[in-house]
């Protein structure tokens, strides 16, 4: 299976340009299936905009559907789910079909203000396994990766590889760029904890008062980073994914044994 990484700048509030960017990668890409990032056809620090723009980025999703032909493609999106219930979502085109999935976690920290405009995702009704070109594989929103149990579930529903699209800004540039080590760590931690491939694809470029640095990679479930994108510009990649490499961990890893015990432990907590 042949991924690309679209780590694109959408133009905030913008949803007919990024709309037109995400037919043009789509039409001219040579892979299975094309990621972009987290809220790719809004921009992410919408703010107030979000209320006004939800039915736009609906109507560009529907678009999407015959741009991408026999691809899978995965694009960030408002997805109203009741009147007045808007989710930060990602939909997944497959098959011709639009399905979504939710955030789970929403940052409401910092910058970070979604539990204002957003409701989260239900894992009891929202965890969902995708197939595309032989590949189960799963979809989880930025902040979902900071915890252990989205991409724990994915993998033990069956996900082979799960895709993060991601709108993550920059934090303290030094000799390194902080949150850049902060996310290899987590998607290494993810792959070798799951047995899974782990794909990021983060927006970049400026929004409001922000900076996102890009960086998309994909890391192999041996904990190895395979492609890394450029920092603080547009760029596009693709990658094979090796299933060899995907069964060679498996036969070293206990991710199957999973102590549900655990769980019930830390509810009461």
């Amino acid at each position: 299976m042949k991924i690309e990484l679209a780590q694109i700048r959408p133009i905030l509030g913008d949803v007919e340009r990024n709309f037109l960017k995400h037919k043009e990668i789509v039409e001219t890409s040579d892979s299975d299936c094309v990621v972009f990032p987290e809220l790719s056809l809004t921009g992410y620090v919408l703010k107030d905009l979000t209320f006004e723009l939800f039915r736009y980025s609906e109507m560009a999703v529907e678009r999407l559907i015959d741009v991408a032909g026999n691809k899978c493609v995965v694009a960030g999106t408002i997805k109203e789910v009741r009147p007045g219930i808007l989710r930060n979502s990602a939909a997944v085109i497959v098959g011709g079909r639009i399905d979504y999935v939710y955030k789970f976690y929403l940052p409401t920290y910092g910058l970070f203000e979604e539990r204002r405009y957003f409701q989260r995702g239900d894992p009891a009704r929202d965890l969902k396994i995708f197939r595309h070109a032989g590949v189960n594989f799963g979809v989880m929103i930025c902040e979902d990766a900071w915890h252990p149990e989205p991409a724990e579930a994915l993998a033990l529903m069956g996900a082979d590889l799960i895709l993060v699209p991601a709108a993550s800004p920059m934090r303290r540039l030094s000799k390194s760029l902080a949150i850049q080590d902060s996310w290899e760590a987590l998607l290494k931690a993810h792959a070798l904890m799951n047995s899974v491939w782990m794909v990021f694809v983060n927006t970049v470029g400026a929004q409001e008062e922000e900076f996102f640095w890009g960086g998309s990679m994909v890391v192999s479930p041996l904990g190895e980073v395979k492609l890394r994108l450029k920092t603080f510009e547009e760029d596009r990649a693709t990658y094979d994914i090796d299933f060899e490499e995907l069964r060679r961990a498996r036969f070293f890893s206990s991710f199957r044994d999973h102590i549900s015990s655990f769980h019930r432990v830390l509810a009461r907590l």
